[in-house]
């Protein structure tokens, strides 16, 4: 990581009188400071490198505290400011001392200020000192390929920041990093995020990931597992059995990762959207959030995309679920790297559609970095002329809308974050009799999930329905296997027969649930 030459012991031959070692201590002063700095900085250097960055950060101190103008002043600042980036909650605190290093010609200093604007989404001043960088280290081929790493983040950042998403972050809490998603506040209607101690996994020594998702009725269950081949953590999952045991487990799809590590899966309702983190292909540093679209009856994948900025930072981004029921997400992040090993909890309002920011690179960046989340609450400021304000607001009042005030949403915003930390997680599952899809991605799942008395009726006939059609098609499938091992003229009869039955069931069942979509109001 660090590039500094060895300090050598500078040795003084012992006089022959002691007149002569006076001379020589009066007249080379430097010698015998250097030899002690020398020492210093190699002791230093190796706490860095062994991880003791709270004791370097305690020792690079005193020593630019005694001597500041010291030869190695700029290998102090460097690696003292190495100790500080890695100290949790004291990153940007370094800033000061690689910029002192970087101005003593310390190589090193240029990356780690790469680092530091990529954390800051000053992506013009990253490229200038990683160009920097490599000018510096042309010759070195560990540095280059170093370097190509950061420079590949960066070229997904810029690409992700031209797209920055609107976003409106209600409520941000700092928790144990170990077991954050035990923080959620989701309702049972969006399903579960629990230990993977919870599921019923053999005890077979192999490494899982921390978190699991179980769906809402509990018939499907995910989680992140090392694949023994490739040593990557992969998607899992499994399905409850009717007899209540665990099928066996299969890996979601190897396009998850991408070259990397693919965990804390989380599904949304109607099982088409999966959220994940990977710190593979796409991502722009650490863990990113990734988005997968998934066909729920063959559980194939399309091709995943990076979930963008802002849920996406420098930083570590670990996990992200949605709350259709109440309308608001959670996510997790390291991107502050807090101290005491926390994470932040973001919960954000959901979007009616995608929409992206319009502002200045300026106004960007802060509602990226969510230093404040009342940075969101404000309205863009937009390079727009007077006259074209002048025309949309009368558009508004012309369709009888009143756009809300700053205070306005400020209050709107603080009462949804305060009914979201009164929902309990980790309920009990509700009664699961149906499958009726509505809209918004949500399902029916019983009579206990619509409010009128025409409506309890409707879903309790659609429960009935379903359990005659799904009988009549064991019954189809027992039918079809006696005929194929043993053919009969009375046996070919019945499975027609069953197959018109079937055929009626299923039409019946169709039209029932038209009749609910027309008593929720649909067209």
């Amino acid at each position: 990581m660090n590039d500094y030459k060895e300090i050598k012991n500078i040795k003084i031959k012992a006089p022959l009188i002691k007149g002569a070692l006076i001379i020589c201590s009066l007249s080379f002063p430097s010698l015998a400071n250097a030899q002690t700095a020398g020492a210093d900085v190699e002791e230093l250097r190796e706490m860095v490198e062994a991880g003791e960055y709270r004791a370097a950060v305690r020792t690079g101190e005193e020593m630019l505290a005694e001597n500041p103008a010291a030869s190695k002043a700029g290998q102090i600042h460097q690696l003292l400011g190495e100790a500080l980036y890695y100290t949790r909650g004291k990153r940007e605190d370094s800033r000061d001392h690689f910029v002192e290093a970087r101005k003593k010609g310390v190589a090193d200093a240029a990356l780690y200020l790469g680092r530091l604007s990529m954390a800051d989404y000053d992506f013009p001043s990253a490229k200038k000192h990683y160009t920097d960088y490599r000018t510096l280290k042309k010759k070195s081929a560990n540095a280059n390929e170093e370097l190509a790493d950061e420079e590949s983040y960066l070229s997904e950042a810029v690409t992700l920041f031209e797209r920055v998403r609107e976003l409106a972050v209600i409520d941000a809490v700092a928790v144990d990093k170990s077991g954050f998603f035990k923080h959620l506040r989701l309702p049972i209607s969006a399903g579960r995020v629990v230990s993977v101690s919870e599921l019923p996994l053999r005890q077979d020594g192999k490494e899982r990931g921390e978190a699991a998702y179980i769906s809402e009725s509990g018939d499907l269950m995910m989680w992140s597992e090392e694949d023994e081949e490739s040593g990557m953590m992969h998607i899992m999952e499994a399905t409850k059995l009717t007899d209540g045991t665990l099928s066996d487990p299969i890996p979601s799809s190897d396009i998850l990762g991408r070259e990397g590590d693919a965990i804390n899966p989380f599904l949304t309702a109607d099982g088409t959207t999966l959220y994940y983190a990977t710190n593979g292909e796409g991502s722009m540093g650490g863990f990113d959030i990734f988005i997968a679209t998934r066909d729920p009856q063959t559980g194939e994948y399309l091709q995943p995309v990076n979930a963008g900025i802002p849920f996406n930072s420098y930083g570590d981004d670990y996990l992200l679920a949605i709350d259709e029921e109440n309308g608001v997400g959670w996510w997790a992040t390291d991107r502050h790297y807090l101290g005491d090993d926390k994470v932040t909890l973001y919960v954000f309002m959901l979007p009616d559609a995608r929409k992206n920011i319009e502002a200045s690179d300026e106004e960007k960046r802060k509602r990226s970095k969510l230093d404040d989340i009342r940075v969101t609450w404000q309205p863009l400021d937009k390079d727009s002329d007077e006259d074209s304000d002048e025309d949309e607001e009368d558009n508004q009042q012309e369709a009888g809308e009143s756009k809300p005030t700053a205070e306005e949403l400020a209050a709107e915003y603080r009462a949804k974050a305060a009914e979201i930390r009164q929902i309990q997680p980790g309920q009990r599952p509700r009664k699961h009799e149906c499958n009726i899809p509505i809209k918004g991605g949500k399902m029916i799942y019983s009579a206990d999930d619509v409010s009128t008395s025409e409506q309890k009726m409707i879903v309790e006939r659609c429960i009935e329905l379903e359990k005659e059609y799904k009988a009549s098609e064991k019954e189809l499938d027992k039918l079809r296997r006696e005929y194929a091992a043993n053919p009969s003229q009375t046996l070919g009869q019945r499975i027609l027969q069953m197959e018109s039955r079937v055929q009626k069931e299923y039409a019946s069942l169709t039209q029932m649930h038209s009749q609910l979509y027309r008593a929720l109001g649909y067209k």
